[in-house]
C-alpha cells in the first residue's frame, strides 16, 4: 500500500474520484507529479470531486480526483525539464514561484500590478534553475527589484536589493500630475526634490519630463550614494 505522499499514487479503482470504500479521502497538501493539492473545489457534472492544484511551475489547475490518484494529471500542462530541482525552501524559490504567479496567474492579487499590466517574466527564467543561476539567492530582508520598473522579469534588468533601495527606485504613480515619484510640475516647467532627513532639496527647472527625470537621478547620486 502506498505510504509516501510525495509521488503520485497508483492504485485501483475503488479509490476513483476521491473516495475509498465509501469514505472521503481528503487530499490536501498531497503531492501527485508537480501538483500539490491546495483545496477542495466542490464536484464536477459528473459528480467527480474537483480539486485546486498548484503546479511547481507557478501555475494551478483544477483536476478531477480520479485523474490524480491514476497519475494521468501530473501537472498544469507546463513543460518544465528537470523539475526536480531542490529550491524547496529557499529564497530563491520561494521569489520564482510568486514572480511567475502575479505575472500569469489572473486568480493572484497582485496579478493587476504585474501581468495584468503587460508585465512578463523571460522565457528562460519559466524554469527555476535558470532563474536560480542566473539571480543567485538572496541575503537578509532583500527582495527581487526590477531596475528598469517598466520592464519585464529577465537577465539585467533584476537584481536583489534591501527594501530601502527598492523605495529609491523611480516608479509611476498613475494618480501623480507628473506621473513620477520626486518630480513636480512648476509654473509649466518640471524639477525634481528629493527628501533627506526631513529636509527637502529641490533641482533646477528643466524644460521636459524626461531632464526632470534625470535630475531626479542625479539628486538621488548625491544624498543618497550609488546603491
Amino acid at each position: 500500500m502506498y505510504t509516501d505522499w510525495k509521488f503520485p499514487r497508483i492504485i485501483g479503482p475503488s479509490f476513483i474520484g476521491g473516495f475509498a470504500m465509501g469514505k472521503f479521502i481528503d487530499r490536501t497538501g498531497q503531492r501527485f507529479g508537480k501538483l500539490v493539492v491546495a483545496e477542495r473545489m466542490g464536484s464536477s457534472a459528473a459528480k467527480k470531486v474537483l480539486w485546486r492544484c498548484f503546479c511547481d511551475c507557478g501555475g494551478e489547475v483544477t483536476v478531477p480526483s480520479g485523474s490524480l490518484v491514476t497519475g494521468n494529471t501530473q501537472s498544469c500542462g507546463c513543460i518544465i525539464p528537470n523539475f526536480k530541482h531542490g529550491g524547496t525552501g529557499k529564497g530563491s524559490y520561494n521569489t520564482w514561484r510568486a514572480m511567475m504567479r502575479r505575472c500569469y496567474k489572473q486568480e493572484d492579487k497582485d496579478y493587476p500590478r504585474y501581468g495584468g499590466k503587460g508585465v512578463t517574466v523571460h522565457q528562460s527564467w519559466h524554469d527555476y534553475e535558470t532563474f536560480a543561476k542566473d539571480v543567485g539567492e538572496p541575503k537578509n530582508d532583500e527582495t527581487l527589484d526590477r531596475i528598469n520598473t517598466y520592464g519585464n522579469y529577465e537577465p539585467g534588468n533584476c537584481r536583489w536589493a534591501s527594501v530601502q533601495v527598492q523605495n529609491r527606485n523611480i516608479r509611476i504613480r498613475e494618480k501623480s500630475k507628473s506621473g513620477v515619484i520626486g518630480v513636480r510640475i512648476r509654473n509649466g516647467g518640471w524639477y525634481a526634490e528629493i527628501t533627506v532627513k526631513n529636509k527637502k532639496y529641490y533641482s533646477k527647472v528643466a524644460k521636459s519630463l524626461e531632464e526632470a527625470i534625470q535630475n531626479r537621478k542625479e539628486l538621488e547620486r548625491i544624498y543618497w550614494g550609488n546603491s
